[in-house]
């Protein structure tokens, strides 16, 4: 058996499990491809080996701030602009601050709306602000404008479970810090006295740091790809890192070794199944010369069962344990 390494060979495998080309599969390409994205979907989700723990980091600039234009998205390119077009920004109803943002159309060749890149971000805006194309031959465009306040987190993450404390009392950049201290004058006796004063010190100051200062609130929608951080800005400045502890999908384009797994190879040759069983329904009990007769109902409530199974199994078998959520 040849041992699928792409996209396409992973295609084939899973129509040959099906009985091609002894038999016709009555699944448009289309179809295929619709159902393997489904199978790839489900083991990211739930597989343990369809993600793995990453650390994110990210380089904090001005358009992250909340008082900041972060981007505009345009959501309908219209007719008929140009890149000589201007944008106004103007801040939102019932705010009386907010001023600097400067931003700029770019258009592809046919007067389509690409993009709309923020060139200043300004500052003091409290709201998202409203957008205006000045444009005397375009029409249709819809535009929105965001304020910052969140990070925009790639697409290939899935996860994000926990972030980096901002402003770690503990953390080892000054003379003037504990730790820095304890190292100082008390390394020299770690060598042979023993280490749990030292743990219990730094499990206690910890604690003192949870409950007088806090951990900043987070936010985060995969659906958005946004990350949020519910704190003072005033804390952070442009250049400073956030790094974030996330969950990255493992992409088959660059790990090969997923077209191999054998549970996602059965369960998307189930999910083509399903869908060959629905494309015959149409035609049940229509009579073939030689009279053979279509039994559509058959092949899809053989691959029903298939799936559940496979499912079944994916939760007892592969399945990281659900962890408690305490609070």
């Amino acid at each position: 058996m040849a041992v699928p390494t792409t996209r396409s060979e992973f295609k084939e495998y899973c129509l040959r499990k099906l009985g091609k080309p002894v038999i016709e599969i009555n699944v448009d390409d289309d179809q295929v491809e619709d159902r393997i994205d489904e199978a790839l979907k489900y083991y990211y989700d739930y597989h343990f080996d369809g993600t793995e723990k990453q650390y994110y980091r990210h380089v904090f600039t001005r358009a992250d701030f909340p008082d900041a234009v972060k981007e505009i998205v345009v959501h309908e390119g219209g007719t008929g602009y140009s890149n000589s077009d201007t944008i106004t920004i103007t801040r939102a109803t019932g705010t009386v601050e907010g001023s600097g943002a400067v931003a700029n159309v770019v258009t592809y060749a046919n007067g389509t709306i690409s993009s709309i890149v923020v060139s200043n971000n300004g500052s003091y805006y409290r709201k998202d602000p409203i957008i205006t194309i000045n444009t005397s031959t375009g029409s249709g465009a819809s535009v929105t404008g965001y304020v910052g306040g969140y990070i925009t987190i790639p697409q290939n993450i899935i996860g994000v479970v926990n972030m980096f404390d901002i402003g770690d009392y503990i953390a080892t950049n000054n003379i003037f810090n504990i730790r820095y201290q304890i190292a100082l004058n008390d390394l020299y006796t770690l060598t042979y006295q023993s280490m749990v004063p030292f743990y219990m010190a730094f499990q206690h100051i910890q604690l003192l740091e949870q409950l007088l200062v806090g951990k900043q609130p987070m936010r985060y929608n995969r659906n958005t790809n946004r990350f949020y951080i519910d704190m003072n800005w005033n804390k952070v400045e442009a250049g400073q890192y956030l790094v974030i502890e996330a969950y990255e999908i493992v992409d088959p384009a660059k790990f090969p070794d997923v077209w191999n797994d054998r549970w996602i190879q059965r369960y998307a040759a189930a999910l083509i199944k399903k869908q060959w069983g629905t494309n015959l329904t149409k035609f049940n009990g229509i009579q073939l010369p030689g009279g053979v007769t279509f039994n559509g109902e058959k092949i899809y409530d053989d691959a029903h069962d298939e799936i559940e199974k496979y499912e079944e199994e994916m939760s007892k078998s592969y399945s990281l344990p659900t962890y408690d959520m305490i609070g």
